[in-house]
């Protein structure tokens, strides 16, 4: 079918062409089936971008930290403490190649089409995680702040991307598919997903290092223990819609950071947004519009 820019899909025209561009068409119909979706390494980006990566969160968990990892000792290496995770949060503006991630056109086309034209980037952050007995995380949903009935589309997207070997045994991200459709947060009795009665099951997602892991704020999720030695490490991005409140105020990014990037990148963040307000500057004639036009239409 060939799209065209129907007057009551006219942002959603262009988004759905972009997708199509992509070959992210399977993607979509996954996620709206399961509440999940697996996109390969070849539609994301080359292996050495990949290696780009992984070498910079690498030496920015150096820089906080103090603990130096090689490329080549992630298959051994471990964690100081006895935190079975290191988060680090708030990558935009450390390092480059963190923003070529969210501008990546996979990683947009999908934000898009999900939570909208005016989607925003709420955090961009890594995660480390070594062997350990114990899940680091239990069945929840990452829209936790809405309150049920939950509404059948995404206002949250979770994109994550792995960088190193991603199987059961590395600990990866737990799913329960169709739980997208149960309009509610799991309840304390359903949280513990490896329990032996456990009464909802998560199911392992494992792919290759590179792929994009995408699920929307109302899938059910968890992520399995590391059995194995070494560390696995993620980038992790959340997108919401314009209306909610974004985990990283990025109003006081350096101006450096946003004239290296295109300006979309700027809207991205949320720094020419509407709200908030503050008595003296109540936005101009073109935000209102933009914000008015967003209200009539979910895909605006």
């Amino acid at each position: 079918m060939k799209i065209q820019d129907w007057e009551t899909t006219r942002e959603l025209s262009g988004i759905y062409r972009d997708v199509r561009a992509l070959d992210l068409e399977q993607n979509i119909a996954e996620h709206d089936a399961f509440g999940f979706t697996i996109v390969p390494p070849e539609k994301v980006a080359p292996p050495a971008f990949q290696r780009r990566l992984l070498e910079a969160i690498l030496g920015y968990h150096e820089r906080r930290t103090g603990q130096r990892i090689g490329l080549d000792e992630l298959a051994t290496a471990s964690l100081p403490g006895n935190r079975p995770i290191e988060v680090h949060l708030g990558l935009i503006g450390e390092d480059p190649i963190f923003e070529e991630v969210v501008n990546n056109p996979a990683v947009l086309a999908l934000a898009r089409y999900f939570c909208g034209k005016s989607v925003l980037l709420s955090e961009a952050l890594t995660i480390l995680k070594r062997r350990d007995d114990t899940p680091s995380h239990l069945l929840h949903i990452d829209q936790a702040g809405s309150a049920p009935p939950l509404p059948p589309f995404p206002q949250l997207l979770n994109i994550t991307l792995p960088l190193t070997p991603y199987t059961l045994e590395n600990g990866p991200i737990a799913v329960v598919p169709g739980s997208h459709r149960f309009g509610r947060l799991p309840q304390s009795y359903e949280t513990d997903f490896l329990r032996p009665d456990a009464p909802v099951k998560g199911v392992p997602i494992e792919c290759e290092p590179g792929s994009l892991i995408v699920f929307g704020g109302t899938t059910w999720h968890a992520a399995f223990p590391r059995k194995a030695p070494g560390l696995r490490v993620t980038f992790v991005m959340t997108f919401c819609r314009p209306f909610m409140k974004q985990i990283q105020d990025y109003r006081g990014l350096s101006p450096e950071v946003l004239a290296r990037n295109p300006p979309e990148f700027a809207k991205l963040l949320g720094i020419d947004a509407l709200y908030p307000m503050n008595r003296d500057d109540p936005g101009t004639p073109e935000q209102f519009e933009a914000f008015r036009a967003a209200g009539r239409n979910p895909w605006a």
